[in-house]
């Protein structure tokens, strides 16, 4: 075999298990350093309902917050279990539409739609 095939088969095979190149789904990366986080799924019936309620009520224009998809990308699922962490919430526990404030954690459409609420009320 070609010492430089081989050279390259290695190199990419350390590629891969490292895990550089690898797609990290087509959802941006949540800013880590935002104030208020909200996590949600892309198939979550339940952020979708959270995701009406936001646009209904124009809450992005009223509160700054940044939101992260975690059920196709890695690093937006990392940080969620680290802010969850902070709570206290085990790993397995952990569901969506989940948001994080100042090492707060709100978890449920119910939760997190109180926290729209309460947050808007409070201006």
């Amino acid at each position: 075999m070609n010492k430089y095939l081989l050279v390259a088969i290695l190199l990419s095979v350390g590629l891969v298990l490292s895990g550089c190149g690898q797609k990290n789904g087509d959802t941006p990366l949540v800013d880590k350093n935002a104030k208020i986080i909200l996590f949600y799924g892309q198939e979550c019936p339940h952020c979708k309902i959270v995701e009406k309620y936001i646009k209904d009520n124009k809450i992005s224009e009223k509160v700054n917050f940044a939101q992260g998809e975690v059920y196709h990308n890695k690093t937006n699922s990392a940080l969620l279990a680290e802010k969850a962490g902070k709570c206290g919430i085990d790993t397995k526990a952990i569901g969506v539409p989940f948001l994080w404030e100042n090492d707060k954690c709100y978890v449920g459409q119910e939760e997190v739609i109180q926290f729209f609420k309460d947050k808007v009320n409070s201006k």
